[in-house]
């Protein structure tokens, strides 16, 4: 039986890590990057990210949905990860795809989207657009202490270790999305996360063709509600077919 559009799971070796991945293939030339968010996979909640690389596949995108070391069936320990090492994973994630497409953008998740803006505001080769859904607004967000009592135990995919709380990138995210000059979309709902939406909104310049900030009314922060969902994937695949043509 032929499958319409095959999804093929395999490991991307890095120099620092075995990253589990799954390939959506399509006709395009173009590949879009799915980066999940913190103690999350390359499914995401609810299957989110498989709902959302379906519909890109689906309109002629590839689509690389994968996890960060030490999550998932990636190579590591959830406890060496930090925003540091999940960065140098999306660029040698961007790195991989910069070989074998013709455009590559990035959409990241909650931690996954500060993780990528921060990577594309690093790149020696940028990403041609990137797409955030409730990205983090800033890593200073996050504790610079581990919580008292909270120990980090192997094989724990919850608890971070130290490193978590120190090794963060120079350039933090407000001003790496700032410096960006690719085209940029961040979709929350106006339910996310206590200050996110007003955070993002803070720094996300205004008047600039190439930003575009989209609140979607009663979302919370993983679209939960089928509603929300399917509109967040609709305006994501209008947008990256847009910049990826």
């Amino acid at each position: 039986m032929k499958i319409a559009f095959p999804e093929t799971p395999f490991t991307i070796r890095t120099p620092h890590a075995h990253l589990a991945a799954v390939l959506h293939r399509a006709p395009g030339k173009s590949l879009v990057i799915l980066c999940h968010g913190f103690t999350g996979t390359k499914t995401e909640s609810g299957r989110l990210f498989v709902q959302a690389a379906r519909a890109l596949q689906k309109a002629g995108l590839n689509v690389l949905r994968f996890d960060f070391m030490g999550s998932g069936d990636s190579s590591g320990d959830f406890s060496q990860m930090s925003p540091n090492t999940q960065i140098r994973d999306a660029l040698d994630v961007l790195a991989w795809g910069r070989r074998r497409y013709k455009k590559v953008a990035y959409l990241g998740l909650s931690f996954g989207g500060g993780t990528v803006i921060c990577a594309a505001h690093q790149a020696k080769t940028r990403p041609d657009a990137l797409l955030t859904w409730s990205a983090v607004p800033s890593f200073t967000w996050w504790r610079t202490v581990p919580p008292e009592g909270e120990k980090p135990v192997a094989g724990n995919p919850m608890i971070p270790g130290k490193s978590f709380y120190k090794d963060r990138p120079k350039v933090d995210i407000p001003e790496a999305y700032v410096a960006l000059d690719i085209p940029r979309l961040q979709i929350q709902g106006d339910r996310d996360l206590p200050e996110f939406r007003e955070q993002f909104a803070a720094f996300s310049p205004k008047n600039n063709p190439l930003v575009r900030h989209l609140v979607i009314p009663e979302a919370d922060h993983v679209f939960t509600t089928w509603t929300h969902r399917r509109q967040v994937i609709a305006e994501s695949v209008r947008w990256l077919k847009k910049h990826l043509a």
